[in-house]
């Protein structure tokens, strides 16, 4: 390596004279051989010292015993000849040597870091012991030559060594260094002559060969050259001295003393601690400490050892590293026969010796034999072994780091699952490799490898164009997609387009058509576009009541193949509501919604032909691929549909005028079941209504085929209602007579159960279709209708508190019934061409038909159907961050005055509940709080903020023992109540929803949770995030915790997250594996092309970094957020910044059908607003409106799924304005605006700003997270109506 010169001393001060600073490099050149003369003379001392200090039973001491000079101690030892006490080993070496550390466990392969190794055997002469022998008796005799207990090298200590023992050697190491390599031939004919002395030598047999020879991978054993692995007999290797470790932590630059970084220090298990001698260590540490702007010259441990070595002696720092793993408990015994035979090996010089050494440490890593006894599987498994697969995926080859290797050991693990161990086949390097890695890592091989076949076999093409070659979306088949066009007066809106099959050709200008030539392009039809108005006839314009639908129906264009233009199309039917919302993120005119629903009118009556009508194209991948090669188009335009001629010269703008106009249909509203359907263009209909008979005006003769059972065409009762069985039609006869005002129709059970699912109970009217175990549901639901029916006539009599109970139980029953009718279901058996998950469907509307019947009939003022909850506690101002913090405590007053904006507090059906009972509080700290973090973490958290001094504020909260993670995440002696009490109020808020008290409810807590996971940092971030507890997550455990553990019940929770970062916490706590009574949604900015893709090997890797060659940093809290890593989580990146095309494009397209898919009992809302376009952090791009219009989306969800029961907490969002004037001495008063919260702001609250964070606060007075609150339960009192 290149050194700067002028970072070294001059030669003058280089000298011994010299008093000044010494040239260190020149200094350390000499340790070891020093080291070693310095241990001859003490050997020679101790040994005429040895007999007298044991009689004496003379112990260390303090007093008498130097430190070693830690300036000289980089590889160099005192030249007392006093011992060297504790005080000089480091503080992890002293735990280690006065207690075992258990470093059994070889699944922990190096992961975790910064523990102590296996504490040293005691300082004296090993006997010459058989690895397969017991462990010897020691001698009657304590005398001098008497030697001392010694361990087998595969058995554990059963104590720990004596203080005595520890500090007392009889031996100098660097002496038995020193003779065993003037006479190494000696040494080992002394091992020959007794077979019970040294280690015993490799029994390895010729069939042991040949079955490791089966073992490993082809492809290795000639590299490894397994013929050549025979090791002779060996000694032992000794045990190192106090001062051998104390020399060996200084040369290695860890401990206590020399830590020159962070992740220094000893490992837990052998192979990390021999990994070491790889270890950087600083050779200039002297002149850093005169020049602290100087730059640390740092070497390889091993390099440098070599380089200051002048003979075959002089390797003493790798040899006192190879005894001390060597010495560890948990070391392979054929580890410790090649660490003993790499030190006694004969060499001719330094280098021949640094070569075997080198060899060694390498073949430690892959040798099967020390794999297998290290606890690795290293024989490929038939089968796969668990959910992973375990050792099937052994002689696997992947791609990591960019180099090919193969997998050759599996080991189970507790944290990962399993890891599986590689080799590089070019230098046989090993590392493992996680479950997610190994995936990756075989990807990129299968990528590689189809590559290389490619390469082989096609001429080099435009990378642009290999980059989009193999572009799809799904339902390209039926030939509709989603497309932005290229016309400026689009406004870049994603529009319903039709793809031209790559038969139709192009058109030219003239009207001609000719073949698609461009290999990344396609050709669509935009279907009736609202921008090209300008090229209708002016008469149309003129005389037009709607401007927008006067351009042509159809636009032809042409578009670039990229996800960025393209994207499926997700609509199968005409939905109002959908519709409606969609439009609402698009930031058109409303004028433009007429055209904007006739284009998708248009898209779905296509898209329904080609499903029903046309024959797919059943041609593979790779031949579909050579077709589009062969008509040089892109595989798109070949798997598009072929529409017929007389369907796409169908009079489709005179159908569409006889179609009702958005003005004409009824407003959508919210409180429905069911969506306002439209039927789609029956185009196959009108089709054959052009040819005979249908032309003549006779009906045709085909028959219909209903081979498949569904709720339209099950066959309804044959009375008019529902006949209960015997034992519910008394029942239903008392309720009646108790209420005779109550018409019998509004209480039939055809009223809340389809004629579908009432046929399935008629077992006695419809034998044909009977089903064991469905009958018991018309049991259960008609019991439940007399009850409610039986309530609602004596409510009248029952006082507040009585109502507020009888509507608790009332609908807690129902929601049981719900889930227990549910599992009638599944364990139902069903007749031929019923659907179960179809029953299961109409069984849980039918039961929430009567959840909102018995809300609507029990509801009185301020409890029940139309009221709106605002829950909030004070205790979360005591949440207090330092300046300078986005986190600031003025976010609680303002998203209350926002809250207040809405209505909050001003009457009966919009509650502002100020307090959190302190049952609610208990149950949050000590029952649920405990299931959703790991009480280490809670344990830690409690106890750092109650170490906090009542007046400090801004304390780290969340950082890791080094100091990293808490620079984001500050607090005060009040955060721990703040953020108990937060999920508190989240806890009252899912009683107050489910119980029926309040349709919907919002969290105003504050510090916000969805950060929080099950530990510090989940899922690898950097940080907490701001966040302490989870409040969504915590609500969702709550509501899923069954009745008899104190919860409420409910089957399924879905949380949906629109926070402008990943819900990194939440997931971690609810779906870190999948677990069918949660669905977490996300929307947030982010995506593989911003944090990096994972498969490095991509031919995506340019885009991991910016234009100009700067790598991005990412979005917080990484790539955690950019894939679903199972059904439970639908992950939704949009980008650098979320837009609000993009977010409704999400809300409507991917994640309403998952949500009404999933059929949650609970919609929770992580309620974040830093998406706003004002907003700090700068993300976003939604206004207050938008934010509404998320809301509005997410209640339309819960209606459609639980009844409209729905709450949410609040998160993020920081564009709050400075609320206190500005105390700065050095600055003159200015005239600065200030956000009046009123009352709202507590008197004691500071609100300190910097000046830069002022600047970027300015424009939020216009709007900002005030506004954002404010529209969030503006939708959510318009949402509060049950129907």
């Amino acid at each position: 390596m290149s050194i700067d010169q002028d970072q070294l001393p001059s030669k003058e001060s280089s000298r011994p004279d010299d008093k000044g600073d010494s040239n260190e490099v020149g200094e350390i050149s000499n340790n070891f051989n020093e080291a070693t003369q310095l241990d001859k003379v003490d050997a020679v001392k101790q040994s005429q010292d040895q007999d007298t200090s044991k009689d004496q039973g003379l112990k260390s001491n303090d007093k008498d015993t130097p430190t070693p000079d830690p300036v000289a101690a980089e590889g160099s030892t005192s030249s007392s000849n006093e011992e060297v006490d504790k005080s000089s080993v480091s503080t992890k070496a002293k735990r280690q040597l006065d207690s075992p550390l258990d470093a059994d466990n070889p699944a922990k392969r190096s992961k975790p870091q910064g523990e102590t190794p296996e504490p040293l055997k005691p300082s004296k002469p090993a006997p010459q012991t058989s690895v397969s022998s017991a462990v010897t008796k020691p001698e009657a005799a304590a005398g001098a030559d008497s030697p001392p207990e010694q361990m087998d090298v595969e058995e554990a200590p059963k104590s720990a060594p004596t203080p005595d023992d520890e500090v007392n050697p009889s031996t100098s190491s660097s002496e038995k260094s020193a003779a065993m390599d003037v006479d190494e031939t000696k040494s080992s004919s002394a091992t020959d002559e007794n077979n019970d002395t040294g280690v015993a030598a490799n029994t390895q047999s010729d069939d042991d060969l040949d079955y490791t020879f089966d073992l490993i991978d082809p492809a290795l054993s000639g590299v490894m050259k397994l013929e050549d692995m025979i090791i002779p007999k060996v000694d032992p290797l000794e045990p190192l001295t106090f001062r051998d470790l104390a020399e060996l932590e200084a040369a290695l630059q860890i401990g206590d003393h020399y830590n020159y970084g962070e992740d220094d220090g000893w490992k837990v298990d052998w192979a990390g601690n021999l990994d070491l001698f790889r270890k950087e260590v600083v050779v200039n540490k002297n002149y850093l400490n005169t020049q602290p702007s100087a730059k640390p010259i740092r070497i390889d441990y091993c390099d440098w050892v070599a380089s200051n070595a002048r003979d075959k002696k002089d390797l003493r720092g790798l040899e006192l590293l190879f005894r001390y793993v060597y010495h560890m408990k948990g070391t392979p015994c054929m580890a410790k026969k090649i660490l003993a035979h790499a030190l006694q090996r004969p060499a001719q010089s330094s280098e021949e010796r640094l070569d075997i050494i080198i060899k060694a440490a390498t073949r430690m890593n892959y040798d099967p034999i020390v794999l297998k006894q290290d606890g690795w599987t290293i024989k490929k498994a038939e089968n796969p072994e668990g959910p992973l697969g375990g050792a099937i995926y052994i002689g696997r080859r992947v791609m990591w780091q960019k180099h090919e290797a193969v997998i050759v050991a599996y080991i189970p693990d507790e944290t990962y699952g399993g890891l599986w161990k590689g080799v590089f086949l070019e230098d046989l390097d090993t590392f493992d490799m996680e479950p997610g890695e190994l995936q990756m890592g075989m990807k990129k091989w299968e990528n590689k490898s189809r590559q290389k076949t490619t390469r082989s076999n096609t001429h080099s093409g435009s990378t642009r164009f290999a980059a989009t070659a193999k572009f799809t979306v799904p339902g390209i088949e039926n030939g509709i997609i989603l497309a932005k066009p290229t016309n400026r007066a689009s406004k870049g809106i994603m529009w319903p387009a039709r793809v031209r099959n790559v038969v139709e050709g192009k058109l030219t200008a003239d009207g001609k058509v000719r073949r698609n030539s461009s290999k990344n392009q396609i050709h669509v039809i935009f279907l009736a576009p609202f921008w090209n108005a300008q090229d209708a006839d002016a008469s149309k314009i003129t005389n037009a009541t709607d401007p927008y639908s006067v351009g042509p129906l159809f636009e032809y264009d042409t578009i670039e193949v990229s996800e960025y233009n393209i994207q499926e199309y997700t609509h199968n039917s005409i939905s109002i509501e959908k519709l409606e919302t969609g439009f609402k993120f698009l930031g058109l005119p409303k004028g433009v919604f007429a055209r904007y629903l006739d284009s998708h009118r248009l898209a779905v009556s296509l898209k329904t032909y080609s499903l029903k009508h046309m024959s797919k194209n059943r041609d593979s991948e790779d031949q579909l691929l050579a077709s589009a090669s062969l008509t040089e188009s892109h595989i798109l335009s070949v798997k598009a549909p072929i529409f017929p001629d007389v369907v796409l010269m169908l009079p489709f703008e005179y159908i569409l005028s006889k179609l009702a106009h958005p003005s004409e249909l009824a407003a959508s509203s919210f409180g429905n079941d069911e969506d306002t359907q439209e039927p789609a263009i029956d185009i196959d209909a009108i089709v054959h209504a052009l040819s005979p008979p249908e032309c003549f005006g006779k009906p045709s003769q085909e028959p219909k085929n209903n081979s498949c059972l569904t709720p339209e065409t099950f066959p309804s009762s044959p009375d008019a209602n529902f006949t209960p069985a015997k034992s519910v039609k008394r029942a239903l006869q008392l309720a009646s007579e108790e209420n005779n005002g109550d018409a019998d129709e509004i209480w039939s059970i055809n009223k809340f159960a389809s004629d579908f699912l009432v046929g399935l109970f008629q077992r006695e009217s419809v034998n044909d279709y009977s089903v064991e175990g469905v009958g018991l549901l018309g049991t259960l639901i008609t019991n439940l209708v007399a009850k409610l029916r039986q309530t609602c006539s004596a409510y009248s009599t029952y006082g507040m508190h009585e109502k507020v109970i009888e509507l608790k139980k009332m609908l807690c029953q129902c929601l049981l019934i719900k889930g227990h009718g549910e599992d009638c279901i599944e364990y139902s058996s069903l007749p031929h061409g019923v659907s179960k998950m179809t029953i299961i469907t109409e069984w849980r509307k039918a039961c929430e038909r009567i959840y909102k019947r018995a809300v609507s009939k029990l509801s009185f003022s301020g409890v029940g159907n139309g009221v709106t909850s605002v829950i909030t506690d004070s205790r979360c101002n005591g949440h207090v961050t330092q300046l300078g913090s986005f986190e600031r405590p003025v976010r609680l007053p303002a998203a209350i005055k926002g809250a207040k904006r809405a209505g909050a507090g001003r009457g009966p059906n919009v509650l502002l509940l100020n307090e959190v009972e302190d049952s609610y509080y208990n149950m949050a700290e000590n029952v649920v709080i405990p299931k959703a973090h790991k009480k280490t973490y809670i344990k830690r958290l409690k106890t750092k903020i109650q170490s906090i001094p009542p007046d400090q504020k801004g304390v780290p909260l969340t950082d890791d023992s080094d100091g990293e993670g808490g620079d984001d995440t500050m607090g005060s002696r009040g955060s721990y109540a703040a953020a108990v009490v937060g999920i508190g109020a989240s806890l009252k808020a899912v009683d107050m929803v489910v119980t029926g008290k309040c349709v919907n409810a919002f969290c105003a807590i504050r510090p916000p949770g969805h950060h929080a996971g099950l530990e510090l940092r989940p899922m690898d971030a950097v940080s907490n995030g701001f966040c302490l507890f989870n409040a969504a997550a915590c609500a969702a455990i709550y509501a899923t915790t069954p009745l008899s553990q104190g919860g409420l019940g409910l089957r399924r929770v879905c949380v949906i997250d629109f926070d402008v970062h990943h819900g990194n916490g939440t997931q971690d706590i609810l779906c870190s594996t999948y677990d069918p009574k949660y669905l977490y949604v996300s929307i947030h900015a982010g995506g593989a092309h911003i944090n990096g893709y994972e498969d490095e090997g991509s031919e995506d890797e340019t885009f991991r970094h910016l234009l100009g060659g700067r790598k991005t940093e990412g979005i917080f809290p990484g790539r955690c957020g950019d894939s679903s890593p199972h059904k439970g989580v639908l992950n939704i990146p949009l980008g650098t910044k979320v837009t609000a095309s993009a977010m409704g494009s999400a809300l409507v397209s991917q994640v309403t059908p998952r949500v009404e898919e999933f059929s949650p009992d609970l919609i929770i809302l992580s309620a974040g607003f830093d998406a706003h376009e004002n907003d700090p952090l700068g993300m976003g791009g939604l206004s207050a409106a938008d934010f509404g219009h998320v809301t509005e989306v997410a209640c339309q969800m819960a209606y459609k799924t639980c009844s409209g029961r729905i709450l949410s907490v609040l998160e993020g969002g920081y564009g709050v304005p400075c609320c206190r004037p500005r105390n700065d001495l050095f600055l003159p008063p200015s005239e600065e605006r200030l956000l009046d919260l009123g009352e709202d702001l507590p008197s004691n609250m500071d609100d300190e700003v910097h000046y830069t964070l002022r600047q970027k606060l300015e424009k939020c007075h216009e709007e900002g997270f005030l506004e954002c609150v404010q529209s969030h339960v503006q939708s959510f009192v318009k949402c509060n109506i049950r129907k």
